[in-house]
């Protein structure tokens, strides 16, 4: 069990981890590393027993068993650099005489939580001794940025990359999988380069298509305000273009390459489906092509569509297919609830009146979403449950007090 660990760069994700140690009453030591501001915040929520500004690496880099870098990735960088020269982990050991003689031989693994690995997982490599580099990301967060917002359980059934240098003994990095595994996540052991290339696909690439597609709204419609009339779909895809450019800055310049390479094959699954769709021979003068509303699948030579509408198909049967392959039972760690869907009416404390009853009855709820909201219908409501007998007790309860659930 670790007896102390730095938290450095103290927002939610590190205020978080304190919290869940706080929380489970752990032994260890927590240490706070951060600006004079946040430290005071998080003295005030009590959440690290040490406080260190970072500029005090001297002191807050000893007697760790884990130092774990949670800023963002040119701070990570920046750290890494100035734990590199620390003056006790350079000094040659001269005996008895050397600085504690080196922490008495005892390793220090050092590791970190940002989005890309390759750049970061070079730069740890370099670190003296007694300093061992393991870089890590969790599949975690929030729009929040701050410790005040911290979450114990945002890291349940989330992935947790950890990726250690080629030949290294799990030993090495013991203390970061402990601290996963308490955390409630789900440890994926992962070469740097393939967590670079995988995040490119299904993190940085989206981000970027996400961004440009609503910064592409054409004027037609933005002149005239049309834009408001986004359904669902288009909301749910450009979501995240609200996000920050300081992180993506730094995302950006860290794993170009690998993103380049995703959106490119994107471009190229784009090209394919315009062409698919200039194929297409469309309805004209209010009928199908062919003339006949019975001429479709079967009726040309071959079985092909008569609107040649057959590659535009494919594409849409992979996309049923890839999009499925998302949720391959015992692949997706995030994806391991049990759901159901409960529809709401439209009035006041309708949302109460479902969740209340399901606190009273002790169930925790682990994910919740408010979906198909449309006038004087207040919409269905999905909630997640991480076992499939308080999913069974939460229908029990609520199809009792009237409400037509269902099981998904």
């Amino acid at each position: 069990m670790m007896k102390r660990i730095a938290l450095v760069g103290f927002g939610l994700l590190a205020g978080s981890i304190a919290s869940a140690l706080k929380q489970a009453k752990r032994p260890t030591v927590i240490r706070a590393v951060s600006s004079p501001a946040t430290l005071a915040r998080a003295r005030e929520l009590e959440l690290a027993d040490e406080f260190f500004e970072y500029a005090q690496v001297e002191e807050w880099s000893r007697d760790c068993d884990l130092i774990l870098l949670c800023g963002p990735i040119l701070h990570i960088l920046k750290t890494i650099d100035a734990l590199s020269h620390v003056k006790w982990a350079n000094e040659k050991l001269n005996g008895a005489n050397s600085i504690d003689a080196k922490l008495n031989g005892a390793a220090c693994l050092v590791s970190d939580i940002g989005s890309t690995k390759v750049e970061i997982c070079r730069a740890g490599s370099k670190l003296p001794a007694p300093f061992k580099f393991v870089g890590s990301h969790p599949m975690a967060g929030s729009e929040k940025r701050t410790c005040e917002y911290n979450d114990p359980a945002i890291f349940e059934n989330a992935y947790w990359f950890v990726c250690p240098p080629e030949g290294t003994a799990e030993s090495v990095y013991a203390p970061l999988l402990e601290l996963v595994k308490f955390l409630g996540a789900s440890a994926v052991v992962f070469p740097p380069e393939h967590h670079d290339r995988t995040m490119a696909w299904v993190s940085h690439m989206p981000q970027m298509l996400s961004s440009t597609l609503a910064a592409s709204i054409p004027d037609r419609l933005l002149e005239h305000n049309y834009q408001h009339y986004a359904g669902r779909a288009f909301r749910d895809m450009t979501r995240i273009a609200a996000s920050g450019w300081a992180m993506w800055h730094d995302i950006a310049v860290t794993n170009r390459d690998e993103t380049v390479r995703a959106l490119t094959e994107v471009r190229d699954g784009v090209n394919a489906t315009i062409e698919a769709m200039q194929k297409l021979d469309v309805v004209k003068d209010g009928r199908p092509a062919g003339g006949s509303f019975d001429a479709t699948r079967g009726s040309v030579a071959g079985g092909k569509c008569a609107d040649r509408s057959d590659s535009l198909e494919e594409i849409f049967k992979a996309g049923n297919e890839g999009r499925a392959s998302l949720f391959a039972p015992g692949r997706n760690a995030a994806a391991a609830f049990f759901e159901i869907t409960v529809p709401l009416k439209d009035k006041p404390g309708a949302l109460l009146s479902v969740l209340h009853p399901l606190a009273e009855e002790g169930l925790n709820i682990r994910d919740i979403e408010l979906m198909k909201v449309r006038e004087n219908v207040a919409g269905t409501l999905l909630i997640a449950f991480k076992t499939e007998d308080e999913a069974a007790r939460a229908v029990k309860l609520l199809r009792y007090l009237g409400y037509e659930v269902k099981e998904r």
